[in-house]
């Protein structure tokens, strides 16, 4: 099991959310990219306002915000 942010629209990051093979989070214009799930989610664990990308119904990828943490099963 991990712990994974939740955006306020239900959204998680996990695993499947890699765009061109990285995972992108972080503030719009301060961006970071990592090949790791495990990193990207260390690197998150630590910033004041969790940011990460994922597409939307539309799939357009934008920034969401993370409002709280939630347990799921390791893939």
């Amino acid at each position: 099991m991990i712990f994974v942010p939740v955006a306020r629209d239900g959204s998680m990051f996990t695993p499947d959310l890699q765009l061109n093979g990285s995972y992108r989070i972080g503030a719009k214009g301060a961006e970071e990219n990592h090949e790791d799930f495990s990193m990207a989610l260390s690197r998150l664990n630590v910033m004041a306002v969790l940011r990460w990308r994922r597409p939307n119904d539309n799939r357009i990828w934008g920034i969401v915000s993370g409002v709280a943490w939630q347990r799921i099963e390791k893939k």
